[in-house]
């Protein structure tokens, strides 16, 4: 079973949990009705409320990575769902805007609706290898081609609504900072999606390998190389979208062991099976009454097909060990990346540049 590790530290699990609490309970205390003077403080106390969903997106993120159970992820999207939901309510009724120029607001609601759908609908749920890799191809790559879908919907979104921002600053000659790129969130669930479509076909290839139906495992191999070839393309994308290129490169990482792996494994296995059909039939005729083979040469046969045999299975289960040392160092850093790139520092205070 494939597992996320976030955090393992228990004193930094602490900090880091007792960060998003501080950060839930000041978004609620700025979140009140009130007449702005003018748009400069209006912007001052909105930028506290893009922290607060920051700080969801990275809590349901820490339980994902985290490995939690699926009761807890659930109860934590709950809380998160009911947050959310209360900070559009809280807006609604008491975010006067600027002037009545109520825009901004608007735009930043309709993105916070899209954030509770996509955490509701579990697009970003990527940890659900064992029930995926039991289902068709055509039902995987269903459920591959909707959650890019739903990130690219997502993102597109948060583009739209720092587009309202940048609108909003120059309607009122305010300087909003705002960005036109990926962003830390969107890249990172890109390259985890890279991650989920190789494993769970991945977890396919290896339970095929126990039910000795070659042609079951060439298609799986087929489906493996196509995907491959699909995410070299994509991570050569994306290997200037950040400065730190740790992520990426464990994903260049993890495809050329998967390429290398098809490489070594299907060949030994392929002959396994051969063999293994071959002997079958040597064995039956051996314990037929009459038959004519002698103890030597079925000895002789029974080594041959065990030696093969093995040169298959040691071949696998050093393949095995190698990547799950390689699955190990790939969490390590999806996790370092996460904490290294998401700026927990005051968000409000850089989303202008005010006087």
């Amino acid at each position: 079973m494939k597992r996320f590790l976030f955090l393992s530290n228990p004193n930094l699990k602490s900090v880091f949990y007792k960060a998003i609490l501080f950060g839930f309970l000041f978004s609620f205390q700025i979140i009140t009705g009130q007449n702005y003077r003018n748009a400069k403080a209006y912007i001052t106390d909105f930028g506290r409320n893009e922290l607060f969903v920051k700080e969801s997106l990275m809590e349901y993120s820490t339980a994902i990575i985290d490995a939690s159970p699926d009761d807890r992820i659930q109860t934590t999207l709950e809380r998160i769902y009911k947050k959310l939901e209360d900070v559009n309510e809280n807006l609604t009724k008491n975010d006067k805007g600027v002037y009545g120029d109520t825009d901004l607001r608007d735009a930043f609601i309709k993105l916070n609706n899209k954030t509770i759908t996509l955490l509701k609908n579990k697009s970003l749920k990527l940890n659900d290898y064992q029930a995926q890799c039991n289902l068709d191809y055509s039902e995987i790559f269903k459920n591959f081609a909707y959650k890019e879908s739903e990130i690219a919907k997502y993102y597109s979104e948060i583009l739209k609504y720092e587009s309202a921002k940048k609108d909003f600053g120059l309607k009122y000659k305010i300087n909003i900072r705002n960005f036109n790129k990926r962003n830390v969130f969107e890249y990172n669930a890109y390259q985890n999606l890279i991650f989920y479509k190789l494993n769970i076909l991945d977890d396919k290839l290896v339970q095929l390998f126990k039910y000795k139906k070659v042609e079951d495992v060439l298609e799986c191999v087929n489906f493996i190389s196509n995907v491959t070839m699909e995410s070299l393309t994509k991570t050569d994308l994306f290997k200037d979208d950040f400065t730190d290129t740790s992520l990426n490169d464990a994903n260049v990482e993890l495809i050329n062991f998967f390429i290398k792996q098809n490489e070594t494994l299907v060949p030994l296995y392929q002959n396994y099976i051969l063999v293994h059909e071959d002997f079958q039939k040597i064995k039956a005729k051996f314990f037929e009454a009459g038959d004519t083979i002698k103890v030597e040469d079925y000895n002789n046969e029974v080594k041959r097909y065990n030696k093969i045999k093995n040169e298959f299975f040691d071949a696998l289960q050093e393949n095995q060990i190698i990547k799950s040392e390689l699955l190990k160092r790939w969490y390590v850093t999806n996790s370092l990346f996460l904490k290294n790139n998401i700026e927990f520092e005051n968000l409000y205070e850089k989303f202008s540049n005010l006087d």
